[in-house]
């Protein structure tokens, strides 16, 4: 190569990133083609399978096609050494597009068997005879799941959005010796009711050559997602006349141990020992029938699915517990709707109930949106609860769906991904690591999670009312520093803008922190410390005003305001908002309330929306604000919020339209959202914010006469 066309050295860091990322994606394209080269497409007339399916402790589920054709036929599974352990029949009938389910029971755990599949046909003299479709060698064997709770180890795979294409996931999965795969919808694309089209769709994407070579000894399983079910943005009512036939479909190319109810949707779970996955159905039932936790707005899972999940996470031994499905579990953002922020109510009635039986080790799952995501909810159920979105599965990515989020700590907008759970370790150090990986062995992000940070806080008693610990998600004392005080460490830190700062032996107990209005100084907190969607909450501060807004002028004085995304910006997110404004008595001024909350869906295939609730006040005497410190605490349990000043209630407000809180993403503290132009002028002391409404007395103890309990104690 000449000097002229020689690439210029890399140098600089950013030229070293560069050069990675088109190393790597060149590397995944060249494996792709290479594949795509030497795999022609098998016709949807030739066999499928064998596939295994559910396979747990002591039964398997596998399915086979002899092409289009009815044979009687028998599974054989063989020890390792050759014997013979038990034999099912089986036969391939056209009403089930020639596909045989073979179900064994009473097999040992974490054993290795091989199998056979042959044809049963007579003689002309009428003799039975066998003839060899599948043979029984290495190639055709699968391994139990082992029920055990300790000391184990598995791996289960999970990818979503897959076209019928070559690919190097499959590859990969062997590789890494998976022991389930669950496919998690749009596994294939579909997007028709026509049963002839969906069983072709299905087939086809079950003889893509590697996929087909892990379905041999890898148990593949899984759920479906809007495409797969039929239509984009799919759910129970828009596919009420399409959706017996792809569920027909989808029933007869997957070998599971359950199918929904036996007659609707598809939710089934497998219990491999250190991890069970719950795979959840969220199209066929949506918007069918009333939600069984808010009978005025429409169910997303169904009653029966609802109280199969509930009655299967309660019973649940397994370490970790993954609730995996195609949607996910958030808000889109976008224009549809088949998300879980549309059925809010039903996703938090389902992580109370995790929290409030204290079921540990319990992680989210989710595909759908052509972006891989991690979030972390601090604290949601008890402890963090991490939400692990994987897709796509192709190269189709969708970069505007990686929006943000409140817990979102990562995300890649690529192709070709896919995910990994591994339970591994004993007592006290299981562990369950998320990797979420490319083909050619690379690996974007890995999670650690132990199940000790994954299981609830035994001296958390959720019945008891005395405590000013509980619950408490945000405590600022401003003793020497900024730091938060509470169980979500520094990830709510404040930080100080425009040279606001802590003053020691300044407040109500303890240090303070000074605000110059004529600075514009305020503090950030970049991070939310409430459950999305919460629906009962605490906020309680001490403040010193040094001067208030003058009478007859438009000035403004805000204590806090949250934002939109942990910045000071000027989007509308003040579900937390309290400031100081003039009223028509020029002795008193109004301490204000604002709120913005979620307004519950009023059709059918809607999604709730952000709205603006009307302020709320109270005429406080400026002679007892200025130079003086005043308490101030709110309430909020999404039908009424109350404010107390000094252990007195002054509002008592029902909100004009009930809903939870909307989604705001941190706090600006001194300040409105946008940092500058409306800021306090004193000092602010003690903040602290619960995920519960205080009683009375716990409000009073707060107000303490001006003696306040302490907090966190």
């Amino acid at each position: 190569m000449s000097a002229l066309n020689r690439p210029a050295p890399v140098e600089t860091l950013p030229d070293r990133i560069a050069l990675f990322a088109f190393t790597r994606a060149w590397r995944v394209a060249l494996l792709v083609a290479l594949v795509a080269a030497i795999q022609p497409l098998a016709s949807a007339n030739d066999v499928v399978g064998p596939v295994v399916g559910a396979v747990e402790a002591t039964t398997a589920h596998l399915l086979y096609r002899p092409a289009a054709a009815e044979k009687r036929m028998r599974l054989t599974l063989l020890s390792e050494s050759g014997d013979v352990i038990t034999t099912v029949d089986a036969s391939s009938e056209q009403a089930n597009d020639y596909v045989a389910k073979f179900a064994v029971a009473g097999l040992q755990p974490g054993t290795t068997y091989r199998y056979k599949i042959e044809e049963l046909t007579e003689n002309s003299n009428r003799q039975s005879k066998s003839l060899a479709l599948v043979e029984a060698d290495e190639k055709h064997a699968f391994t139990t799941a082992t029920l055990a709770r300790d000391d184990n180890r598995v791996s289960v795979g999970f990818v979503s959005c897959v076209d019928i294409e070559p690919n190097g996931m499959w590859a990969d999965m062997r590789k890494l010796g998976i022991d389930t795969l669950c496919l998690m919808g749009d596994t294939p694309y579909i997007d028709t009711a026509d049963l002839k089209v969906v069983r072709d769709r299905h087939r086809k994407f079950m003889q893509m050559d590697d996929l087909a070579a892990l379905a041999r000894t890898t148990p593949v399983i899984g759920t479906w997602d809007d495409h797969d079910f039929g239509l984009n943005n799919g759910n129970g009512l828009n596919m009420q006349k399409g959706k017996p036939a792809t569920r027909r479909g989808f029933v007869e190319y997957r070998a599971h141990s359950q199918y929904g109810n036996g007659s609707e949707g598809v939710y089934h779970k497998v219990d491999l020992g250190m991890i069970e996955v719950f795979l959840l159905d969220p199209r066929y039932f949506s918007q069918t029938e009333p939600s069984p936790v808010d009978p005025s707005q429409p169910t997303c899972f169904g009653k029966q699915q609802w109280e199969w999940l509930l009655e299967g996470l309660r019973q649940s031994k397994a370490p970790f517990k993954v609730l995996a499905m195609g949607a996910i579990w958030q808000d889109k953002k976008n224009r549809e709707t088949d998300d879980m922020f549309t059925y809010w109510y039903e996703r938090d009635a389902l992580l109370d109930f995790v929290k409030q039986q204290k079921i540990g080790g319990v992680v989210l799952l989710g595909g759908d949106i052509h972006v891989a995501r991690h979030l972390r909810h601090p604290q949601r159920v008890g402890y963090d609860l991490h939400d692990f979105v994987i897709s796509p599965g192709h190269t189709r990515v969708i970069t505007e769906l990686d929006v943000y989020h409140p817990s979102l700590e990562w995300s890649l907008v690529e192709g070709w991904q896919f995910l990994t759970l591994t339970a591994s370790g004993k007592g006290d150090d299981r562990k369950l690591v998320a990797q979420f990986r490319q083909p050619d062995g690379i690996v974007n992000r890995e999670v650690v999670i132990d199940l000790a940070s994954a299981t609830p806080n035994p001296t958390e008693d959720n019945g008891d009312t005395t405590s000013l610990s509980r619950e408490l998600r945000a405590y600022w004392s401003f003793d020497g520093d900024l730091s938060n005080a509470s169980v979500l460490g520094d990830r709510i830190d404040a930080a100080a803008n425009n040279g606001a700062a802590v003053v020691e032996d300044a407040g109500i107990r303890g240090g303070a922190v000074q605000l110059k209005r004529s600075q514009q100084q305020f503090l950030n907190v970049p991070r939310s410390f409430l459950d999305e969607t919460s629906t009962a909450h605490t906020v309680s501060a001490w403040f010193r005003s040094d001067s208030l807004p003058a009478h007859g002028s438009s000035e403004r004085q805000f204590l806090f305001e949250s934002t939109a995304e942990g910045a000071p910006d000027g989007q509308r997110a003040w579900h937390l908002s309290l400031g100081l404004r003039t009223g028509e008595n020029p002795d008193q001024v109004n301490l204000q309330v604002h709120t913005v909350t979620l307004q519950p869906a009023a059709k059918p295939e809607a999604a709730p929306q952000a709205i603006a609730q009307t302020p709320f006040g109270a005429m406080l005497d400026r002679d007892k604000l200025k130079g003086q410190w005043n308490h101030v605490a709110l309430t909020f349990d999404a039908q009424r919020l109350q404010m107390f000043v000094n252990g007195q209630k002054v509002i008592d407000q029902p909100l004009p339209i009930p809903g939870p809180a909307a989604e705001f993403g941190g706090l600006i503290l001194g300040g409105h959202r946008a940092g500058v132009g409306r800021n306090f002028d004193g000092a602010i002391d003690e903040v602290a914010i619960w995920q519960r409404v205080l009683s009375p007395a716990e409000l009073q103890s707060l107000y303490g006469n001006g003696k306040p309990a302490k907090i966190g104690q």
